[in-house]
C-alpha cells in the first residue's frame, strides 16, 4: 500500500519553487523538505487517522469512567439526616432570615 504519492509530492514541490521558492531565495531541496513536511503532516489528519484516534480516545475516556463509576462513596458521605442545629446557632440569621453556614 502506497503511503504517499510521490508524483503529487514532486509535483507540489515544483510548482511552489518555481512560483514562491526562487522569490524567497530557497533552493530546490529546501522546497522539497518542506513539501515533503506537509505530505507527512496531513497523513495525520486523514479521515481514517482521525477516526482511529478519536475511537482509541473514546475507548479511554470509557474505561475510566466506568472505573470511576465502579467507586463506592462513603455511607456519611452525603447524610442528609444531620439536624440543621448542627450547622446553624441561633445567632446565624441574616437579612430576612437566612441563614449562613460560611462556605
Amino acid at each position: 500500500m502506497k503511503r504517499f504519492d510521490l508524483s503529487e509530492i514532486m509535483k507540489t514541490a515544483h510548482r511552489n519553487y518555481k512560483y514562491f521558492g526562487k522569490k524567497q531565495g530557497k533552493t530546490f531541496g529546501e522546497v522539497l523538505k518542506a513539501t515533503w513536511r506537509l505530505a507527512k503532516i496531513q497523513v495525520n489528519f486523514t479521515p481514517e487517522a482521525v477516526k482511529a484516534r478519536t475511537d482509541k480516545f473514546l475507548s479511554e475516556r470509557n474505561e475510566i469512567m466506568s472505573k470511576a463509576a465502579k467507586a463506592v462513596r462513603h455511607e456519611g458521605y452525603n447524610n442528609l439526616n444531620i439536624p440543621d442545629s448542627a450547622y446553624y446557632n441561633p445567632y446565624s440569621t441574616g437579612k430576612y432570615g437566612s441563614h449562613y453556614v460560611g462556605d
